[in-house]
C-alpha cells in the first residue's frame, strides 16, 4: 500500500498518543543501563536494558511517524520493535521466576538441612 494510507494512520493513532509515554519509559532504561553498567557485576546484562530503551524509543518515533504518514512499512518496523521488547522482557521474567524458585527451593533445604542437628 502506498504512503498516506488513512487506515495505516488511524490503526497507529493509539500507538503514537503513547508515543511520549515509550520514550520516556526507554530514556529510563538507557540510563538505568548506564548506572548498572556502572558496577561490575551489571556490566555482563547493562547492554539488556539500554538495547530494550533504544527499541522503546524506536518504535515510539516510528508509531508517531506511520500515524503521521500512513507509511505502512513504518508502521511494521514499529511493531517489530515492540515484538522484540515483549520477546526480550518475556525471556527475562522467566529467568526471574525460574531464579525465584530455584532461590526458594534451596532455603528450604538449607532450613530443613539444619534441623537434623
Amino acid at each position: 500500500q502506498a504512503p498516506g494510507n488513512p487506515v495505516v494512520a488511524n490503526i497507529m493513532r493509539p500507538l503514537s498518543d503513547a508515543a511520549s509515554w515509550m520514550r520516556l519509559i526507554g530514556t529510563m532504561g538507557i540510563i538505568y543501563g548506564v548506572m548498572l553498567g556502572l558496577t561490575i557485576i551489571g556490566l555482563i546484562v547493562a547492554w539488556l536494558p539500554i538495547w530494550m530503551g533504544v527499541l522503546l524509543r524506536r518504535a515510539a518515533n516510528d508509531a508517531d511517524a506511520a500515524h503521521a504518514s500512513g507509511d505502512e512499512g513504518i508502521a511494521v518496523s514499529s511493531l517489530r520493535s515492540l515484538n522484540t521488547i515483549f520477546k526480550v522482557q518475556g525471556v527475562l521474567v522467566l529467568i526471574g521466576l525460574v531464579w525465584l524458585a530455584v532461590s526458594i527451593i534451596g532455603v528450604v533445604v538449607l532450613i530443613a538441612g539444619g534441623d537434623t542437628g
